[in-house]
């Protein structure tokens, strides 16, 4: 083989693992961006069971007394019913963000919407089923909004933090579709 012809062999196999190796940088920032997106619409969720519960306590606190009996003796009233669904919902966001699979760099700020979420989960599951009366109040008066927001607030900092490393400066979630 003449000699011109394994230099433009060599070249071209240089080419060749040069482009692999672009195209893999590519491909692994467009994973990165997708699981961003993804937890970024997990965050979303995160703070809509936040703002769920805050909601459903709000109302008891402006309730009538006939409706925080309603609240502590039926173990079926609305308010309970929604506090569980939030309880199920933070829960279910929580095992899904410990078991997700995650490149190296997401894996703080997924720890923190996991924390939110946990922490949401079991402030809305203090008031259970089997607790009425003043059990069913002291319950519901130990459960913590401060640390729902502040945990909420972290993991939203996080995640606005992870975004601009990667380039997504301005995004936001709308109707369950994602806008960039």
């Amino acid at each position: 083989m003449p000699v011109w012809a394994a230099i433009l062999i060599g070249v071209g196999i240089f080419l060749v693992m040069a482009a692999l190796a672009v195209g893999g940088f590519f491909a692994w920032q467009a994973y990165q961006r997708r699981v961003l997106l993804t937890l970024l619409g997990r965050t979303e969720a995160i703070e809509s069971v936040a703002s769920a519960l805050i909601d459903v306590i709000s109302r008891l606190a402006q309730a009538s007394d006939d409706e925080l009996e309603e609240f502590v003796s039926d173990t079926e009233s609305t308010e309970r019913r929604a506090l569980h669904e939030v309880a199920s919902r933070a829960r279910m966001l929580a095992d899904e963000l410990d078991t997700m699979p995650l490149p190296k760099s997401l894996v703080q700020l997924t720890e923190a919407l996991g924390d939110a979420a946990y922490l949401v989960a079991s402030e809305a599951a203090r008031v259970t089923d089997d607790r009425c009366g003043a059990a069913a109040l002291e319950d519901l008066a130990g459960i913590d909004l401060g640390l729902v927001r502040g945990y909420t607030r972290q993991a939203r900092y996080r995640l606005t933090e992870a975004c601009e490393r990667h380039g997504m400066e301005e995004t936001s979630v709308y109707g369950g579709g994602l806008y960039l």
